[in-house]
């Protein structure tokens, strides 16, 4: 092991150095400088385990030279001798990073010895945590960087997504008139073929084909209201007129709305509620395009002579998760069911499940992502429930909070 010892006097020198060639399991190559400038020197240069420095030098002490050391950069441990004990100046090489601390003439070779292998042993240690903490502080500015570029890339995105947005709403709305004049037009000649009159503009084999153009028009129209309707919400535009309104009428209304599309397939529509049913403060026209995508879903997915059933229930005596009384409303069919794991995808723009009309009617796949935003801005819930050749339950759940603060505070 490479000793490096610095004391200035010749026998202190001496004694130091027959105490470790008298340690009984090391063998020591020792150096001995006695000034320090050299010493500065040579642990600048390195090469050395370890240094035995004592405090007494020449016009500069040991600790100066601890010190500059320091300053340096140098990594080997230091032992500091000194030939009378004083607590000051072992205080004071210990806030200067000595090693150890000891007495010329209170210590054995043995001693030496083991505080030699100690202080090699805590400065590889502090080495090694200086890495790992020089490790970490790099991760910590790399994930910091990354956290930053991640935060400016999110924004670019929200940024690309509201102009995505925009357009979508833009050219959905350019596409709504032509579409509702194409849509119009045929309405009127298949309007004038129907009653026989002198100026219809059809022909017999051309009505299967302005069917074809109504049909297809009045899908693209509704894509395009869906799409309207989903930019709108997207950008944060989802305006509610509230007023409060009697459930049991509006779902009743909408449900008459629907008869002569259920009685295509031969259905029933039956509507249930419970006795009592509060007002809730809801957005009329908003509510009823939930109830119209609910009810005509039921519609199109239900065998021909099945019934619909749609109820009205809870109020004051129903609890929702946050603890408040809410009115719930359901729409149940006897419909195939939808599997599991396509009940997820309900709620998703565009998510669609493996279950097929039974009247061959397209969806646009926006309508249930539309009713979730809507119903979720009136605070309120919606969810499925479903069992493969059980059918499908479709739930909505509206707080009642609001009307009973309107009626306390009339």
């Amino acid at each position: 092991m490479k000793v490096l010892l610095v004391d200035d006097d010749e026998v202190d020198h001496l004694v130091t150095r027959r105490l470790l060639r008298d340690a009984p399991r090391t063998r020591y190559d020792v150096t001995w400088l006695s000034s320090s400038d050299e010493a500065i020197q040579a642990l600048r240069a390195g090469g050395y385990d370890v240094c035995l420095l004592d405090f007494r030098l020449d016009a500069r002490t040991g600790l100066d030279v601890v010190r500059e050391a320091n300053h340096l950069g140098c990594a080997i441990p230091i032992i500091m001798l000194t030939g009378v004990g004083d607590e000051e100046i072992d205080m004071a090489a210990m806030s200067a990073g000595v090693a150890d601390y000891l007495v010329k003439g209170r210590f054995d070779a043995q001693i030496l010895e083991r505080t030699i292998r100690y202080a090699i042993e805590h400065k590889r240690a502090q080495l090694k945590l200086k890495q790992y903490a020089d490790t970490l502080e790099e991760s910590n500015r790399q994930l910091v960087q990354m956290h930053e570029e991640l935060a400016a890339k999110n924004a670019e995105l929200v940024r690309l997504n509201e102009e995505k947005n925009r357009f979508v709403g833009m050219a959905a709305h350019d596409l709504r008139n032509p579409l509702g004049v194409i849509l119009g037009y045929s309405d009127f000649m298949l309007m004038t073929h129907r009653r026989g009159e002198p100026s219809s503009l059809l022909k017999e084999g051309g009505v299967e084909i302005v069917n074809m153009i109504r049909s297809s028009s009045k899908f693209m129209l509704s894509l395009i209201n869906d799409l309207l309707d989903v930019s709108m919400i997207e950008l944060g535009k989802l305006n509610l007129d509230r007023k409060s309104t009697d459930i049991v009428q509006l779902v009743e209304s909408n449900v008459a709305l629907n008869l002569v599309l259920a009685g295509q397939k031969s259905m029933k529509l039956v509507v249930e509620s419970d006795e009592g049913v509060p007002r809730v403060e809801v957005d009329v026209h908003k509510l009823e395009q939930v109830l119209n995508n609910l009810i005509s879903n039921a519609i199109h997915y239900s065998p021909q002579g099945t019934t619909i059933r749609v109820r009205v229930e809870g109020g004051r005596g129903a609890e929702g998760a946050g603890g408040e009384a809410e009115l719930l409303l359901s729409v149940k069919d006897e419909g195939p069911g939808i599997a599991a794991e396509d009940l997820g995808k309900l709620f998703r723009p565009f998510g669609r499940a493996r279950t097929v009309s039974t009247g061959g009617e397209r969806s646009t796949g926006l309508g249930l992502a539309i009713a979730q935003r809507i119903v979720e801005g009136h605070g309120g819930r919606i969810w499925v429930e479903s069992v493969l050749s059980q059918g499908t339950t479709f739930f909505v759940a509206l707080p009642v909070a609001r009307s009973e603060e309107t009626e306390e505070a009339a």
